[in-house]
């Protein structure tokens, strides 16, 4: 994926993301009852492959943000290192979002996507950890057959 092309996929994410700013919780756009609701800086993503082999999927100084808003609205983005043969990974995804706190189930609508074939779909996480600081959930079954336990950081 070509620079240009990346910002313009970027761009596009952020432009559905309609603005809110309630003030609630001292973030701009999370109301107490959405905890999930704010900006997020990806720490790690481990998979676990059908023979139980853990494997970084998207290797050292991989860098990420996640989005949720108050509207359900959400906007990822993923960029990996870069690899001789296939340049740098990246993985962009945006849509709607709905979340089940007492369950601890997020389930992703998607939008957009680099993924063609996850466009329209509904793909559940499952909420493993949630505090101020920290989100953990679990993809039980990923693109290329995994389960992931991805871990990110709030920013805001």
């Amino acid at each position: 994926m070509e620079r240009r092309e990346f910002i313009a996929l970027l761009g596009g994410a952020a432009a559905l993301l309609p603005s809110q700013t309630n003030g609630a919780l001292g973030h701009p756009g999370r109301t107490p009852d959405n905890k999930l609701a704010g900006s997020w800086s990806f720490v790690s993503s481990v998979d676990t492959r059908n023979d139980g082999t853990l494997v970084d999927r998207w290797g050292p100084n991989t860098r990420g943000m996640l989005m949720f808003d108050d509207n359900d609205y959400f906007a990822q983005i993923i960029i990996g290192s870069v690899s001789r043969m296939f340049g740098s990974k990246t993985y962009c995804a945006f849509g709607k979002y709905t979340f089940d706190a007492d369950a601890g189930n997020l389930n992703l609508k998607f939008k957009g996507c680099t993924i063609a074939k996850a466009v329209g779909s509904v793909e559940e996480r499952k909420i493993v950890l949630l505090t101020a600081d920290e989100l953990k959930y679990v993809n039980p079954l990923t693109a290329s057959g995994t389960v992931a336990e991805v871990v990110w950081k709030r920013l805001v």
